[in-house]
């Protein structure tokens, strides 16, 4: 997010708000507000990537079309407005001259950090080591006022355990395991991670006949597993590692970012916190993400930070736990998005 005014906004029902009403706009809807000499709001271009050649044909867009370098905006002043329970809230108005970016980032799905053994072996014990390199990096490990869930993505509900850890240090834990059989050995592994606190906090676990996949419960933990054979003095090497992939637009990652806003600045532009905020996310949502940077005229305009900085509004659109595709919103026509799967940045 940018340094300065940060807000998000969320659309959950694919499409952009229309019509000439400005409080007709629902919750878990979000428009784009055009002012002029008809306010209203818009789901068709916002600007113009291409410009006419052809002077034979003064509304032709695909012959002697010239892609521009700084798309045209064709509207002068604008507000992104989110519906809610009650009146809707909006950003500041934006002019579109001091905008100066645009980014489009598709729904990736979060992926966390695994570890699969290699085999163990049966009557073999085995000291097993856990260097956990780096602590949780999402807003609900640390602030969560709606006991959402979403602090441990393994569906536990494990807070991760800080009180254990040290700012700036990894963190070494120790366990040992033992059986009779290759996946009586992995069974006991599966056990006495379970029966720790601390370890149980930290991972999940599954026995596959003595190849145990160890995952992270919590988004941005990223650790070593290192399995020492204790009688043979060896050590066996990993089978497999999964890397820690944050992703883009999960369901945890959107709720975060509108709990952060709504506590920074109040609900979204509203000068004061209120008790119970609108909260817009829906459980198992895929969302794309819009962000618009914009300039501020500091310090009479939005804002905290000295002049220069940015501004920053996000949209967040999604319509179900299924990613969007082309064609599924008017989102692609607003934002001259030719493929919602591709990445596309526009810069003034």
């Amino acid at each position: 997010m940018g340094t300065n005014l940060n807000q998000v906004f969320i659309l959950n029902n694919a499409s952009l708000e229309t019509g000439t009403d400005y409080d007709s706009v629902t919750a878990g809807d979000a428009g784009i507000w055009t002012l002029g000499a008809t306010d209203t709001y818009v789901a068709t271009a916002l600007y113009a990537t291409t410009v006419d050649t052809d002077t034979s044909n003064a509304d032709d867009t695909t012959v002697d079309a010239l892609a521009v370098a700084n798309p045209l905006w064709l509207y002068n002043d604008f507000q992104i407005v989110q519906g809610v329970s009650g009146n809707p809230i909006a950003s500041p108005i934006i002019s579109s001259r001091n905008v100066r970016r645009i980014t489009f980032e598709p729904f990736v799905a979060s992926a966390r950090h695994a570890i699969t053994t290699g085999t163990l072996v049966g009557n073999k014990e085995y000291d097993v080591k856990f260097v956990v390199r780096t602590a949780p990096t999402a807003q609900l490990n640390f602030h969560d006022p709606d006991s959402s869930g979403y602090i441990d993505l393994s569906g536990g509900g494990f807070d991760f355990p800080l009180g254990a850890f040290t700012h700036g240090t990894h963190k070494v834990l120790h366990i040992s395991a033992e059986g009779a059989t290759a996946t009586a050995a992995g069974d006991a592994l599966v056990a006495n991670i379970a029966n720790s606190s601390i370890l149980n906090a930290l991972f999940t676990t599954s026995n596959s006949s003595g190849d145990v996949t160890i995952t992270a419960r919590h988004a941005g933990v990223t650790f070593e597993l290192i399995v020492e054979n204790l009688p043979d003095g060896t050590f066996l090497a990993n089978a497999s590692t999964t890397v820690f992939k944050p992703g883009c637009g999960n369901d945890w990652q959107v709720l975060g970012d509108e709990i952060r806003t709504n506590y920074r600045v109040g609900n979204f532009n509203r000068m004061y916190l209120p008790q119970n905020p609108s909260r817009l996310t829906k459980t198992d949502y895929q969302y794309h993400k819009i962000t618009l940077e914009y300039e501020h005229n500091w310090p009479t305009s939005s804002g905290i930070a000295p002049a220069g900085t940015l501004n920053q509004a996000v949209i967040y659109a999604a319509d179900s736990s299924t990613a969007m595709v082309a064609g599924d919103t008017n989102i692609d026509a607003a934002f001259a998005l030719a493929n919602v799967t591709a990445k596309q940045s526009f810069v003034w």
